[in-house]
Order: C-alpha cells, then sequence, then structure tokens
C-alpha cells in the first residue's frame, strides 16, 4: 500500500513540474485620464497603434464612425493592439442649444476607471452614439450597465458627479484637434500619433490595415 501511495506521489509531482508553474491570465486593456486630464485614455501603453479620435456626443459623423468601426475597435483594444485617446467636444451644444454634449462628455469622462476595461469603454461609446438622441442622467447610466461598466461606475454617472469642466475640456481639445487636423478640423477625426497624420476611416478595414502594418 505504501509503495503504490509513494509511486502516486511521485506521478503527480511530475506532471506539476511538467505542467510548470500556473501564471494568472493578463489583465484586460483598462482605461484612465490623460496626464491633461480632458481625454480618456483607453488600452494599453504598449499597444503598437495609438491613436488620438476627436468627438462630439452629438456629432452624426462620429456617429456613422461608432456603428462601422466601434466593433473593430472594441476588438483590438481587448487585443493590445490598439490604444485610443478620445478627446471629447462640445461644440454643438452651442449650436443646437443645449447641454448634451456636455451631459454625455462628463459622463464619458467619468467612464474611466482603472475597474473599465478598454473594450466595455468602446462598447459604452458606440452605445451611446447607436441610442443618439437627448439622453438623460439616467438613460446615459443605462447604456453603461447595458454596456459592461461597473457598478460603482454607473452610480457615479447616473449621479451626474463632476468629471471634468466640459467648457474647459472642450477649449483645450479644440486646440490638440487644430494641431493635429489644421486642414480639415471636424469631428470625428482620427490622428496616428506614432506617424503624426490624420488616418483615413472611409474604408471599414482601416483599422486592421493600421495593425497589420504596426
Amino acid at each position: 500500500m505504501r509503495s503504490w501511495l509513494g509511486t502516486l506521489v511521485a506521478l503527480i509531482s511530475l506532471g506539476a513540474v511538467l505542467a510548470g508553474p500556473v501564471t494568472a491570465a493578463p489583465e484586460a486593456p483598462g482605461t484612465a485620464l490623460s496626464a491633461d486630464h480632458f481625454g480618456v485614455v483607453a488600452g494599453a501603453a504598449s499597444a503598437p497603434v495609438q491613436l488620438e479620435i476627436f468627438c462630439d456626443p452629438q456629432c452624426s459623423e462620429c456617429a456613422n464612425f461608432a456603428a462601422n468601426s466601434g466593433g473593430a475597435l472594441g476588438r483590438h483594444l481587448a487585443a493590445g493592439d490598439v490604444a485610443v485617446t478620445y478627446r471629447w467636444m462640445t461644440f454643438l451644444d452651442r449650436r443646437r442649444n443645449n447641454d448634451t454634449s456636455a451631459r454625455v462628455g462628463n459622463a464619458l469622462m467619468a467612464a474611466a476607471d482603472p475597474a473599465t476595461s478598454a473594450e466595455v469603454y468602446q462598447s459604452f461609446v458606440t452605445g451611446l452614439y447607436r441610442k443618439g438622441g437627448t439622453p438623460g442622467l439616467e438613460e446615459i447610466a443605462a447604456t453603461g450597465r447595458e454596456s459592461g461598466l461597473p457598478a460603482h461606475v454607473v452610480d457615479r454617472i447616473a449621479a451626474g458627479q463632476p468629471a471634468v469642466d466640459p467648457t474647459s475640456m472642450n477649449a483645450y481639445n479644440r486646440v490638440q484637434l487644430l494641431a493635429a487636423n489644421p486642414q480639415s478640423p471636424g469631428t470625428p477625426t482620427v490622428y496616428d500619433l506614432t506617424t503624426k497624420t490624420v488616418v483615413d476611416t472611409a474604408d471599414t478595414g482601416w483599422l486592421d490595415r493600421l495593425v497589420q502594418g504596426s
């Protein structure tokens, strides 16, 4: 009996050695405020493709961009191939005589959190554009919940906690947009931070090509 038990223990030990040490799965790329506190960085700092995207929450062309490219962005953010600094703007509030861009923009800044993965953040962005309109805080929070935002982040959004001064954010990000795209400073603008060039996003395969060429 002792001999049999000894053999079993030896086999188990050998299996453990051959299997090697157990390693934890890598954490999904997350989100954080940019160093200037007027952008949301989604994705890993080590991602070979680093993008800056300028959008206004009420921009219809931005909604089209999210519909066409949101899925690819989410996939590559999750894979660690791409990182995006979202720079939210609010200039359409003045043109439309409302405060929707400021309200949604604040929620998008509030969603930046160590517990919010880059993929979930992109899902939140895409969901807000898909629903459109002039959502109130509860509607914005509901979209965040459906997108998978952590509960404490959803609560923060529902409470309307100030995450940024929208006027200052718009002013700062407009300067960045003018520097990135002086010829046509509109939204959406996608800027490649590595090559210092504006990205042509007319073709739905634009992001895959960027990743393949990185």
